[in-house]
Protein backbone atom coordinates (compact mmCIF):
# COMPACT_ATOMS: atom_id res chain seq x y z
CA UNK A 1 0.00 0.00 0.00
CA UNK A 2 1.72 3.17 -1.34
CA UNK A 3 0.35 5.34 1.26
CA UNK A 4 1.73 2.80 4.02
CA UNK A 5 5.08 3.71 2.51
CA UNK A 6 5.05 7.33 2.61
CA UNK A 7 3.76 7.34 5.91
CA UNK A 8 6.97 5.37 6.78
CA UNK A 9 8.84 8.18 4.88
CA UNK A 10 7.25 11.24 6.23
CA UNK A 11 7.63 9.73 9.76
CA UNK A 12 11.26 9.11 9.52
CA UNK A 13 12.15 12.52 8.55
CA UNK A 14 9.61 14.42 10.95
CA UNK A 15 10.82 11.80 13.96
CA UNK A 16 14.49 12.64 13.24
CA UNK A 17 13.56 16.40 13.07
CA UNK A 18 11.85 16.68 16.66
CA UNK A 19 14.08 14.27 18.43
CA UNK A 20 17.16 16.83 17.43
CA UNK A 21 15.26 19.94 18.58
CA UNK A 22 14.10 18.03 21.98
CA UNK A 23 18.03 17.13 22.21
CA UNK A 24 19.09 20.75 21.70
CA UNK A 25 16.91 21.81 23.93
CA UNK A 26 17.66 19.71 27.10
CA UNK A 27 21.00 20.53 25.86
CA UNK A 28 20.63 24.24 26.34
CA UNK A 29 18.54 23.79 29.54
CA UNK A 30 21.36 21.78 31.12
CA UNK A 31 23.97 23.44 29.87
CA UNK A 32 23.29 27.09 30.11
CA UNK A 33 20.75 27.52 32.40
CA UNK A 34 17.52 29.12 32.73
CA UNK A 35 17.85 32.35 31.50
CA UNK A 36 19.96 31.53 28.61
CA UNK A 37 16.99 29.04 27.82
CA UNK A 38 14.38 31.41 28.09
CA UNK A 39 16.30 33.62 25.44
CA UNK A 40 16.74 30.76 22.88
CA UNK A 41 12.98 29.29 23.79
CA UNK A 42 11.95 32.86 22.01
CA UNK A 43 13.73 32.61 19.07
CA UNK A 44 12.46 29.68 18.15
CA UNK A 45 9.10 30.93 19.25
CA UNK A 46 9.81 33.62 17.08
CA UNK A 47 11.10 31.72 14.62
CA UNK A 48 7.95 29.44 14.45
CA UNK A 49 5.50 32.04 13.65
CA UNK A 50 7.67 33.18 10.67
CA UNK A 51 8.10 29.43 9.54
CA UNK A 52 4.16 29.48 9.70
CA UNK A 53 3.32 32.78 7.43
CA UNK A 54 6.56 31.61 5.07
CA UNK A 55 3.95 28.73 4.54
CA UNK A 56 0.96 30.45 4.49
CA UNK A 57 -1.03 26.54 3.39
CA UNK A 58 0.76 26.21 0.21
CA UNK A 59 2.20 22.84 1.25
CA UNK A 60 -0.81 20.86 1.49
CA UNK A 61 -2.02 22.93 -1.68
CA UNK A 62 1.29 21.93 -3.23
CA UNK A 63 1.21 18.58 -1.97
CA UNK A 64 -2.64 18.35 -3.33
CA UNK A 65 -1.73 19.54 -6.40
CA UNK A 66 1.43 17.59 -6.88
CA UNK A 67 -0.47 13.98 -6.06
CA UNK A 68 -3.09 15.38 -8.98
CA UNK A 69 -1.06 16.39 -11.66
CA UNK A 70 0.68 13.93 -14.45
CA UNK A 71 4.13 13.37 -14.21
CA UNK A 72 5.13 15.90 -17.06
CA UNK A 73 3.25 18.35 -14.63
CA UNK A 74 5.26 18.64 -11.58
CA UNK A 75 8.36 20.42 -12.70
CA UNK A 76 5.31 23.75 -13.58
CA UNK A 77 3.99 22.71 -9.92
CA UNK A 78 6.63 22.63 -7.98
CA UNK A 79 8.27 26.37 -9.82
CA UNK A 80 4.59 28.15 -8.69
CA UNK A 81 5.42 27.31 -4.82
CA UNK A 82 9.20 28.26 -5.23
CA UNK A 83 7.90 31.60 -6.48
CA UNK A 84 5.21 31.54 -4.11
CA UNK A 85 7.70 30.61 -1.59
CA UNK A 86 10.59 33.29 -2.64
CA UNK A 87 7.74 36.07 -2.26
CA UNK A 88 6.41 35.22 0.82
CA UNK A 89 9.38 34.60 2.14
CA UNK A 90 10.97 37.77 1.27
CA UNK A 91 7.54 39.14 3.01
CA UNK A 92 8.17 37.67 6.29
CA UNK A 93 11.41 38.31 6.22
CA UNK A 94 10.93 42.34 5.97
CA UNK A 95 8.17 41.93 8.61
CA UNK A 96 10.86 39.68 11.11
CA UNK A 97 13.47 42.55 10.67
CA UNK A 98 11.42 44.99 11.73
CA UNK A 99 10.20 43.21 14.96
CA UNK A 100 13.95 42.96 16.04
CA UNK A 101 14.14 45.76 18.24
CA UNK A 102 11.11 44.15 19.77
CA UNK A 103 12.91 40.91 20.48
CA UNK A 104 15.90 40.27 23.68
CA UNK A 105 19.33 41.37 21.77
CA UNK A 106 20.86 37.62 22.25
CA UNK A 107 18.33 36.35 19.53
CA UNK A 108 18.36 39.02 16.97
CA UNK A 109 21.82 37.86 15.17
CA UNK A 110 19.77 34.45 14.46
CA UNK A 111 16.50 36.13 13.78
CA UNK A 112 18.15 38.51 11.39
CA UNK A 113 19.78 35.60 9.37
CA UNK A 114 16.41 33.61 9.66
CA UNK A 115 14.98 36.74 8.01
CA UNK A 116 16.99 36.41 4.80
CA UNK A 117 16.87 32.30 4.59
CA UNK A 118 13.38 31.87 5.33
CA UNK A 119 12.57 29.85 2.20
CA UNK A 120 15.38 28.06 3.14
CA UNK A 121 14.23 27.00 5.98
CA UNK A 122 10.64 26.84 5.74
CA UNK A 123 11.00 23.73 3.18
CA UNK A 124 9.18 20.40 4.62
CA UNK A 125 6.99 20.54 1.49
CA UNK A 126 9.54 19.06 -0.68
CA UNK A 127 7.89 15.67 1.07
CA UNK A 128 5.04 15.88 -0.84
CA UNK A 129 7.42 15.60 -4.10
CA UNK A 130 9.50 12.98 -2.63
CA UNK A 131 6.36 10.76 -2.10
CA UNK A 132 5.22 11.19 -5.98
CA UNK A 133 8.15 10.27 -7.42
CA UNK A 134 8.32 7.11 -5.27
CA UNK A 135 11.37 8.33 -3.23
CA UNK A 136 9.57 8.81 0.40
CA UNK A 137 12.60 7.91 2.28
CA UNK A 138 14.49 10.61 1.15
CA UNK A 139 12.29 12.64 3.64
CA UNK A 140 14.62 11.50 5.91
CA UNK A 141 17.95 12.99 4.10
CA UNK A 142 17.24 16.50 5.19
CA UNK A 143 16.11 16.00 8.47
CA UNK A 144 19.83 14.14 9.53
CA UNK A 145 21.27 16.84 7.67
CA UNK A 146 19.60 19.18 10.24
CA UNK A 147 19.96 17.08 13.00
CA UNK A 148 23.41 16.84 12.82
CA UNK A 149 24.04 20.53 12.47
CA UNK A 150 22.03 21.41 15.38
CA UNK A 151 22.90 18.58 17.66
CA UNK A 152 26.43 18.87 16.99
CA UNK A 153 26.77 22.34 16.54
CA UNK A 154 24.75 22.90 19.79
CA UNK A 155 27.00 20.83 21.36
CA UNK A 156 30.15 22.52 20.36
CA UNK A 157 28.54 26.35 21.50
CA UNK A 158 27.98 24.88 25.07
CA UNK A 159 31.14 23.16 25.16
CA UNK A 160 33.43 26.28 24.05
CA UNK A 161 31.11 28.60 26.14
CA UNK A 162 30.30 30.29 23.35
CA UNK A 163 28.11 33.77 23.70
CA UNK A 164 24.91 32.47 23.91
CA UNK A 165 23.33 34.28 20.85
CA UNK A 166 25.18 31.52 19.01
CA UNK A 167 22.42 29.05 20.42
CA UNK A 168 19.44 30.17 18.01
CA UNK A 169 21.87 30.98 15.24
CA UNK A 170 23.17 27.28 15.04
CA UNK A 171 18.89 26.68 15.05
CA UNK A 172 18.60 28.34 12.40
CA UNK A 173 22.18 27.27 10.03
CA UNK A 174 20.28 23.58 10.54
CA UNK A 175 17.11 24.59 9.07
CA UNK A 176 19.14 26.34 6.13
CA UNK A 177 20.67 22.94 6.13
CA UNK A 178 17.70 21.16 5.82
CA UNK A 179 16.28 23.65 3.23
CA UNK A 180 19.49 23.46 1.27
CA UNK A 181 19.90 19.71 1.05
CA UNK A 182 15.85 19.18 0.41
CA UNK A 183 16.36 21.42 -2.98
CA UNK A 184 19.30 19.47 -4.07
CA UNK A 185 17.23 16.42 -3.70
CA UNK A 186 14.52 17.97 -5.51
CA UNK A 187 16.59 18.61 -8.14
CA UNK A 188 17.64 14.96 -8.88
CA UNK A 189 13.57 14.61 -9.25
CA UNK A 190 12.37 17.13 -11.35
CA UNK A 191 14.24 20.70 -13.03
CA UNK A 192 14.24 23.15 -9.98
CA UNK A 193 13.15 26.91 -11.10
CA UNK A 194 10.63 29.16 -10.06
CA UNK A 195 7.66 30.35 -12.02
CA UNK A 196 6.80 34.51 -12.77
CA UNK A 197 6.01 36.56 -9.83
CA UNK A 198 1.98 36.23 -11.31
CA UNK A 199 1.98 32.29 -10.50
CA UNK A 200 4.00 32.80 -7.48
CA UNK A 201 0.48 35.28 -6.69
CA UNK A 202 -1.84 33.13 -7.83
CA UNK A 203 -0.48 30.18 -6.06
CA UNK A 204 -0.49 31.99 -2.42
CA UNK A 205 -3.79 33.06 -3.50
CA UNK A 206 -4.87 29.82 -3.84
CA UNK A 207 -3.16 28.81 -0.30
CA UNK A 208 -4.82 32.35 1.46
CA UNK A 209 -7.46 30.11 3.44
CA UNK A 210 -5.31 27.19 4.73
CA UNK A 211 -2.55 30.49 5.68
CA UNK A 212 -5.03 32.25 7.41
CA UNK A 213 -6.34 29.20 9.37
CA UNK A 214 -2.86 27.96 10.16
CA UNK A 215 -1.88 31.40 11.78
CA UNK A 216 -5.60 31.64 13.80
CA UNK A 217 -4.65 27.41 14.51
CA UNK A 218 -1.35 29.61 16.03
CA UNK A 219 -3.88 31.80 18.10
CA UNK A 220 -5.89 29.44 19.22
CA UNK A 221 -3.23 27.02 20.65
CA UNK A 222 -2.08 30.01 23.24
CA UNK A 223 -5.23 31.22 24.06
CA UNK A 224 -5.43 28.90 27.28
CA UNK A 225 -2.25 30.29 28.32
CA UNK A 226 -2.58 34.04 27.94
CA UNK A 227 -5.84 33.27 29.77
CA UNK A 228 -4.10 31.08 32.93
CA UNK A 229 -1.60 33.66 33.40
CA UNK A 230 -3.97 36.50 33.39
CA UNK A 231 -6.35 34.73 35.63
CA UNK A 232 -4.42 31.78 37.88
CA UNK A 233 -1.27 32.59 37.56
CA UNK A 234 2.39 31.43 36.57
CA UNK A 235 2.08 28.56 38.42
CA UNK A 236 -0.89 26.75 36.65
CA UNK A 237 0.54 27.73 33.27
CA UNK A 238 2.99 25.49 34.16
CA UNK A 239 0.87 23.06 35.01
CA UNK A 240 -1.39 23.19 32.10
CA UNK A 241 1.68 22.88 29.91
CA UNK A 242 3.06 19.82 31.29
CA UNK A 243 -0.16 18.54 30.57
CA UNK A 244 -0.52 19.75 27.01
CA UNK A 245 2.85 18.90 25.71
CA UNK A 246 0.97 15.43 25.00
CA UNK A 247 -1.45 17.00 22.80
CA UNK A 248 1.44 18.81 20.66
CA UNK A 249 2.91 15.19 20.44
CA UNK A 250 -0.64 15.01 19.27
CA UNK A 251 -0.55 17.36 16.83
CA UNK A 252 2.87 15.83 15.30
CA UNK A 253 1.20 12.30 14.97
CA UNK A 254 -1.61 14.21 13.50
CA UNK A 255 0.63 15.84 10.48
CA UNK A 256 2.68 12.80 9.80
CA UNK A 257 -0.19 10.83 8.81
CA UNK A 258 -2.20 13.20 6.86
CA UNK A 259 0.38 14.71 5.34
CA UNK A 260 1.21 11.37 3.40
CA UNK A 261 -2.40 11.61 2.42
CA UNK A 262 -3.08 14.97 0.61
CA UNK A 263 -1.42 13.01 -2.57
CA UNK A 264 -3.02 10.07 -2.26
CA UNK A 265 -6.89 12.35 -1.95
CA UNK A 266 -5.52 14.22 -4.72
CA UNK A 267 -5.13 11.71 -7.10
CA UNK A 268 -8.75 10.11 -5.52
CA UNK A 269 -10.06 13.67 -6.71
CA UNK A 270 -9.28 12.44 -10.23
CA UNK A 271 -10.28 9.28 -10.01
CA UNK A 272 -13.50 9.58 -8.17
CA UNK A 273 -12.97 7.85 -5.24
CA UNK A 274 -11.65 9.98 -2.78
CA UNK A 275 -15.50 9.65 -0.53
CA UNK A 276 -14.34 6.10 -0.34
CA UNK A 277 -10.32 6.47 0.45
CA UNK A 278 -11.21 9.23 2.93
CA UNK A 279 -13.73 7.66 4.72
CA UNK A 280 -11.16 4.47 4.75
CA UNK A 281 -8.25 6.32 6.39
CA UNK A 282 -10.30 7.82 9.04
CA UNK A 283 -11.47 4.65 9.89
CA UNK A 284 -8.11 3.40 10.11
CA UNK A 285 -6.62 6.31 12.29
CA UNK A 286 -9.82 6.49 14.92
CA UNK A 287 -9.58 2.81 15.20
CA UNK A 288 -5.87 3.08 16.10
CA UNK A 289 -6.50 6.07 18.43
CA UNK A 290 -9.22 5.08 20.69
CA UNK A 291 -7.02 2.47 22.03
CA UNK A 292 -4.17 5.21 22.72
CA UNK A 293 -6.65 7.37 24.37
CA UNK A 294 -7.65 4.44 26.82
CA UNK A 295 -3.54 4.00 26.93
CA UNK A 296 -3.35 7.50 28.09
CA UNK A 297 -5.97 8.10 30.55
CA UNK A 298 -4.73 4.88 31.96
CA UNK A 299 -0.98 5.99 32.22
CA UNK A 300 -1.42 10.11 32.83
CA UNK A 301 -0.82 9.69 36.61
CA UNK A 302 2.09 7.73 36.63
CA UNK A 303 3.11 9.42 33.33
CA UNK A 304 3.83 12.97 34.60
CA UNK A 305 5.05 11.47 37.56
CA UNK A 306 7.90 10.11 36.24
CA UNK A 307 8.83 13.29 33.64
CA UNK A 308 7.86 16.13 35.88
CA UNK A 309 7.58 15.39 39.66
CA UNK A 310 5.14 14.75 42.10
CA UNK A 311 4.06 18.81 41.95
CA UNK A 312 2.41 18.47 38.74
CA UNK A 313 -0.13 15.99 39.92
CA UNK A 314 -2.98 19.02 39.02
CA UNK A 315 -1.58 18.15 35.44
CA UNK A 316 -3.16 15.00 35.42
CA UNK A 317 -6.62 15.51 34.21
CA UNK A 318 -4.66 18.06 31.74
CA UNK A 319 -3.32 15.19 30.25
CA UNK A 320 -6.54 12.79 30.30
CA UNK A 321 -7.92 15.62 28.83
CA UNK A 322 -5.47 16.36 25.77
CA UNK A 323 -5.84 12.85 24.74
CA UNK A 324 -9.28 13.47 23.88
CA UNK A 325 -8.31 16.65 21.87
CA UNK A 326 -5.65 14.70 19.64
CA UNK A 327 -8.17 12.24 18.72
CA UNK A 328 -10.43 14.80 17.36
CA UNK A 329 -7.94 16.58 16.02
CA UNK A 330 -6.84 13.42 14.06
CA UNK A 331 -9.81 12.87 12.81
CA UNK A 332 -10.48 16.52 11.66
CA UNK A 333 -6.97 16.64 9.90
CA UNK A 334 -7.87 13.67 8.13
CA UNK A 335 -10.92 14.70 6.30
CA UNK A 336 -9.56 18.68 6.27
CA UNK A 337 -6.41 17.16 4.36
CA UNK A 338 -9.61 15.50 1.79
CA UNK A 339 -11.02 18.50 1.47
CA UNK A 340 -7.86 20.53 0.45
CA UNK A 341 -7.66 17.72 -2.38
CA UNK A 342 -10.59 18.40 -3.47
CA UNK A 343 -9.93 22.39 -3.83
CA UNK A 344 -12.14 23.46 -0.97
CA UNK A 345 -9.81 25.80 0.70
CA UNK A 346 -12.68 28.54 2.01
CA UNK A 347 -13.93 27.33 5.37
CA UNK A 348 -10.70 26.62 6.66
CA UNK A 349 -10.82 30.09 8.08
CA UNK A 350 -14.47 29.54 9.58
CA UNK A 351 -12.85 26.37 10.89
CA UNK A 352 -10.34 28.02 12.73
CA UNK A 353 -11.97 31.11 13.62
CA UNK A 354 -14.60 28.68 15.45
CA UNK A 355 -11.73 26.86 17.39
CA UNK A 356 -10.50 30.38 18.44
CA UNK A 357 -13.99 32.17 19.75
CA UNK A 358 -14.77 28.91 21.56
CA UNK A 359 -11.67 28.63 23.30
CA UNK A 360 -11.90 32.21 24.10
CA UNK A 361 -15.25 32.30 25.42
CA UNK A 362 -14.79 28.51 27.67
CA UNK A 363 -11.58 30.16 29.10
CA UNK A 364 -13.23 33.23 30.19
CA UNK A 365 -15.95 31.27 32.41
CA UNK A 366 -13.97 28.16 32.89
CA UNK A 367 -9.95 29.51 33.96
CA UNK A 368 -11.13 31.79 37.04
CA UNK A 369 -12.90 28.78 38.36
CA UNK A 370 -10.74 25.66 37.47
CA UNK A 371 -7.61 26.57 36.68
CA UNK A 372 -5.60 24.54 34.32
CA UNK A 373 -8.42 21.79 33.51
CA UNK A 374 -10.70 24.34 32.84
CA UNK A 375 -8.07 25.49 30.25
CA UNK A 376 -7.89 21.93 28.82
CA UNK A 377 -11.86 21.73 29.07
CA UNK A 378 -11.98 24.80 27.03
CA UNK A 379 -9.48 24.12 24.32
CA UNK A 380 -11.29 20.31 23.95
CA UNK A 381 -14.15 22.21 23.20
CA UNK A 382 -12.70 23.90 20.23
CA UNK A 383 -11.72 20.81 18.99
CA UNK A 384 -15.27 19.17 19.24
CA UNK A 385 -16.38 22.32 17.53
CA UNK A 386 -13.27 22.36 14.86
CA UNK A 387 -14.25 19.00 13.80
CA UNK A 388 -17.86 19.55 13.99
CA UNK A 389 -17.34 22.37 11.44
CA UNK A 390 -15.07 19.99 9.10
CA UNK A 391 -17.70 17.29 9.15
CA UNK A 392 -20.37 19.70 8.46
CA UNK A 393 -18.32 20.77 5.28
CA UNK A 394 -17.33 17.24 4.24
CA UNK A 395 -20.95 16.04 4.37
CA UNK A 396 -22.16 18.73 1.59
CA UNK A 397 -18.82 18.47 -0.34
CA UNK A 398 -18.32 15.11 -0.49
CA UNK A 399 -20.75 12.87 1.23
CA UNK A 400 -20.94 11.08 4.92
CA UNK A 401 -17.41 10.47 6.17
CA UNK A 402 -18.61 7.25 7.86
CA UNK A 403 -21.33 5.05 7.70
CA UNK A 404 -23.05 2.90 10.31
CA UNK A 405 -21.22 -0.22 9.37
CA UNK A 406 -18.09 1.66 10.06
CA UNK A 407 -18.49 1.88 13.76
CA UNK A 408 -17.71 -2.27 14.94
CA UNK A 409 -14.11 -1.51 13.11
CA UNK A 410 -14.11 2.24 15.33
CA UNK A 411 -15.49 1.25 18.17
CA UNK A 412 -14.19 -2.11 18.89
CA UNK A 413 -10.74 -2.04 19.32
CA UNK A 414 -11.04 0.77 22.51
CA UNK A 415 -13.99 -1.30 23.55
CA UNK A 416 -11.81 -4.31 23.78
CA UNK A 417 -8.52 -2.02 25.62
CA UNK A 418 -10.76 -0.45 28.20
CA UNK A 419 -12.65 -3.93 29.05
CA UNK A 420 -9.57 -5.91 29.74
CA UNK A 421 -7.55 -2.53 31.60
CA UNK A 422 -10.70 -1.40 33.27
CA UNK A 423 -11.85 -4.79 34.36
CA UNK A 424 -8.22 -6.06 36.21
CA UNK A 425 -7.55 -4.67 39.03
CA UNK A 426 -4.95 -2.26 39.52
CA UNK A 427 -2.18 -4.28 41.01
CA UNK A 428 -2.45 -5.98 37.69
CA UNK A 429 -2.41 -2.62 35.45
CA UNK A 430 0.78 -3.46 34.54
CA UNK A 431 -0.43 -6.89 32.94
CA UNK A 432 -3.60 -5.75 31.75
CA UNK A 433 -2.31 -2.63 29.37
CA UNK A 434 -0.78 -4.75 27.58
CA UNK A 435 -2.91 -7.24 27.08
CA UNK A 436 -5.36 -4.81 26.22
CA UNK A 437 -3.47 -3.47 23.31
CA UNK A 438 -3.24 -7.10 21.92
CA UNK A 439 -7.01 -7.96 22.33
CA UNK A 440 -7.46 -4.61 20.67
CA UNK A 441 -4.83 -4.97 18.00
CA UNK A 442 -6.86 -8.30 17.05
CA UNK A 443 -9.92 -6.81 16.72
CA UNK A 444 -8.68 -4.21 14.43
CA UNK A 445 -7.25 -6.59 12.66
CA UNK A 446 -10.38 -9.22 12.64
CA UNK A 447 -12.27 -6.39 11.46
CA UNK A 448 -9.63 -4.64 9.15
CA UNK A 449 -11.20 -3.03 5.96
CA UNK A 450 -10.33 -5.62 2.72
CA UNK A 451 -9.79 -2.33 0.25
CA UNK A 452 -6.78 -0.18 0.46
CA UNK A 453 -5.83 3.31 -0.33
CA UNK A 454 -4.60 3.60 -4.40
CA UNK A 455 -0.96 3.74 -4.90
CA UNK A 456 1.01 7.23 -6.14
CA UNK A 457 3.10 4.84 -8.50
CA UNK A 458 -0.26 2.67 -10.01
CA UNK A 459 -0.59 2.83 -14.09
CA UNK A 460 -3.22 5.85 -13.26
CA UNK A 461 -0.82 7.61 -11.46
CA UNK A 462 1.73 7.68 -14.10
CA UNK A 463 -0.82 8.23 -16.89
Amino acid sequence: MRYGINLVGQAAGRGIYLLAGFAAFVMVAKGAGPEVLGHYGIALAALAIALIAADFGTTLTFAARIGACAPEARADALAGVLSARLILGAGTGLALLGALPLLPPPTRPALALAALALPLVAARFLDALFQVCGRPGWSAYPSLANAAVLVVGTALALALDAPEAVLPLVAVAAGAAYGVLGLVLAGRLVPLRAASPRIGLATIRQAAGVGISNALGTLNARIGLLALAAFAGAAEVGLFTAGYRFFELGVAVAITLAAPLVPVFGRAVGTGTLLAQARLALRLVLAAAGPGVVAAWVLADPLVRLLFGPDYAASVPVLRIAALMAAAMIAATILFSALIALGRTGFAVWFSATGCAVNAILCLVLVPRAGATGAALAALAAEVAMLAVVVSVFHRSVGAPLVPRDLPAILAPPLAMAACVFASPAALAPVALPAGAILALAGALWLRPRNSLPSLSSPEASS
